[in-house]
């Protein structure tokens, strides 16, 4: 799976699967796992959605479920902090999968370096063609073919 660059965390593989079967059992998506080091405390934040939408019993729930298969991967350093987020309205997609999920929907995208002279570009994402998307920026009305590799976030335009 093609993800976005991130930091690497210190949590074993094994860890992560396991708090994605224990959550997809209530039927909650891990969708990232996100590790911010501080000089006291470090901060791991889960964001988990689910087709209906993310209550606040449901960060419980992955609080609750989350925490004690944590406690035993003994590769998270110091002392650390969880918490339990949904993505929001202005939700990112952070992996190819994500975005082939909400390929149709409109979004807004930056990119690291130009693309055809664009590092920024709003509406819809119609397609995911290999590693790339295909968004066609309403303002300037005209397609852009993206290597997701050049991402430096794609986010969702909340739709009321």
């Amino acid at each position: 799976m093609t993800t976005l660059t991130r930091p690497e965390l210190p949590i074993r593989a094994e860890t992560l699967g396991r708090i994605r079967e224990a959550l997809a059992e209530k039927g909650l998506e891990l969708c990232h796992v996100a590790w911010v080091p501080g000089a006291r405390k470090g901060r791991l934040t889960l964001t988990i959605d689910r087709p209906e939408g993310v209550t606040l019993d449901d960060c419980e729930t992955a609080s609750r479920l989350s925490d004690p298969i944590l406690e035993g991967d003994e590769t998270i350093p110091g002392s650390w902090l969880l918490e339990v987020e949904s993505p929001g309205l202005d939700r990112p997609l952070w992996t190819l999968d994500d975005c082939r999920r909400f390929a149709g929907r409109r979004v807004r995208v930056s990119t690291e370096v130009p693309v055809d002279g664009a590092k920024r570009m709003k509406g819809p994402l119609e397609a995911v063609e290999g590693e790339s998307l295909v968004v066609m920026d309403e303002d300037r009305k005209r397609r852009y073919t993206v290597r997701f590799g050049d991402v430096k976030v794609v986010r969702l335009i909340p739709e009321f």
